[in-house]
């Protein structure tokens, strides 16, 4: 007969809790190795933005607002009030930013002029009647200026109703036109009909797609946008504001060989333009700005250095 070992259920039990010991032991190892990874990275796009800003490099802010309107009760994501925007433009000013177009941005970029020490972009998508109401002189009281990126299928609608409401309309080509020779705003394009989730999802490629199929539709849409606007008496926008902030792999180069030098996301960071990298001015990323959180709060968040 064999001698006990001593191995039944009590041993099995040390085994197992052996194991487990081992296992979080591994595990341990490995989230360790990982912060350290991670920390690295974190340190190593520290030392880039500080290399890009000694070159001349800028720290650009931008910031995306939508609908403005009074009725409290619309505040939400994308509706802010004319109070909350009062407020925002008031911060800013106090706080040193001063508002660049991106006309200004090219011309950066281009190595043929100068920005402020502490630049702001504002932007407002979609071009909602209701920036013209309350946006519109609230810029203009402070000598600030603004791009509205529009949506050239909603502009032909309105401009032909000729409907102005500021809980539905969208800003007519005669609006824009006043609002672009003030000096106040700059256009921009929001495709002319991308805006719409229902085929696909603002300038994404849809997987049935071959790729020569989706330039034809990217540059067919975004060609029209820019005809209608031109006709209309409008500068051809320079900047393409993505439906959704969604664009695919092969967006950027065929927007680039239509001649746009800037295009906007929703992504929520600080960028860094440099003179003599026209690339900086891709792929921006915004701060969307909505309702329920104080300016103070927002800023804090959405400048460099403000919530440090």
């Amino acid at each position: 007969m064999a001698a006990y070992t001593g191995t039944g259920q009590k041993g099995g039990k040390e085994m197992e809790r052996t194991g487990m010991g081992k296992l979080v032991m591994q595990m341990a190892v490995t989230i360790a190795l990982l912060g350290g990874i991670c920390a690295w990275n974190l340190h190593r796009a520290d030392e880039r933005v500080a290399a890009m800003l000694e070159q001349g490099g800028v720290q650009l802010p931008v910031i995306m607002y939508h609908s403005i309107l009074k009725d409290e009760a619309r505040a939400g994501p994308y509706v802010l009030s004319p109070a909350a925007l009062e407020a925002d433009l008031d911060y800013l000013q106090h706080n040193g930013y001063e508002t660049v177009t991106i006309s200004e941005l090219v011309d950066f970029v281009d190595g043929k002029g100068d920005l402020p020490a502490k630049p702001v972009l504002i932007t407002f998508d979609d071009g909602f009647y209701n920036n013209y109401l309350y946006a519109y002189p609230l810029l203009a009281e402070r000598d600030m200026q603004a791009v509205v990126s529009v949506i050239g299928e909603q502009t032909a609608l309105y401009t032909e109703s000729g409907q102005e409401n500021a809980y539905w309309s969208y800003l007519s080509a005669g609006r824009l036109v006043e609002m672009q020779e003030s000096g106040v705003f700059e256009i921009g394009n929001h495709s002319y009909d991308l805006h719409d989730d229902s085929v696909r999802k603002g300038c994404l490629k849809k997987r049935s797609e071959s790729v020569e199929e989706y330039r034809q539709m990217l540059t067919d849409d975004t060609h029209l946008s820019q005809t209608y606007l031109a006709e209309s008496g409008l500068t051809p926008p320079q900047c393409y504001a993505y439906p959704y902030g969604a664009y695919s792999d092969e967006t950027e180069d065929i927007l680039k060989a239509m001649g746009f030098r800037c295009t906007l996301t929703c992504e929520e960071r600080i960028n860094i333009i440099s003179p003599g990298d026209p690339d900086s001015l891709f792929l921006l990323g915004r701060y969307n700005r909505p309702s329920g959180m104080s300016t103070t709060t927002f800023f804090e968040k959405a400048l460099p250095g403000e919530g440090s």
